[in-house]
């Protein structure tokens, strides 16, 4: 039996929350909608078709664009580590050739592998979602000694196509 304990941090869960939000196309669009609107800028200011206070202000909406994804979900992660019962104390992970199972206080699920959609490895997490917009989270710091034993389930359980390294 492989299990875990799981202590979410802010920075943890914001790490997981970035990637949730960059990999999709939105995320991607809102991006080079913040470097078109700084590019446009700086061309309108040398061809003399704005002045300084057109430029500034074109940075101003490009900063708004390019931050304003990272700042949101900073404070979101902060609020949902405070308020989540999943994240706000320790959880237990039990990974088994039936599927994963989670225990906190009075709560306990088991996951089938069959549910599982895909996982993904982040810098600081690996998410495992079980339906398409939810994910069970896992800091990897809090694997331990159990990383490579976890792990090789997981990528027995799910194969390579469902599991995406970043």
């Amino acid at each position: 039996m492989n299990q875990i304990t799981v202590h979410m941090t802010k920075d943890t869960l914001y790490d997981f929350l970035l990637f949730h939000a960059y990999s999709k196309f939105s995320g991607f669009l809102v991006n080079i909608l913040g470097l078109a609107v700084a590019f446009m800028g700086i061309i309108m200011y040398v061809t003399g078709k704005t002045g300084t206070y057109g430029a500034v202000f074109c940075f101003v909406a490009a900063a708004i664009f390019l931050g304003g994804t990272p700042l949101q979900l900073k404070i979101r992660a902060k609020n949902q580590v405070l308020v989540n019962e999943e994240y706000k104390n320790p959880v237990e992970y039990v990974f088994a050739e039936e599927g994963i199972t989670v225990k906190r206080a009075d709560f306990v699920r088991t996951y089938n592998w069959k549910q599982v959609e895909r996982a993904v490895v982040t810098p600081k997490t690996i998410g495992i979602y079980y339906e398409k917009d939810k994910a069970l989270i896992l800091p990897k710091k809090d694997f331990g000694d159990r990383f490579v034993p976890v792990f090789t389930i997981i990528a027995a359980q799910l194969g390579q196509s469902r599991i995406r390294m970043r």
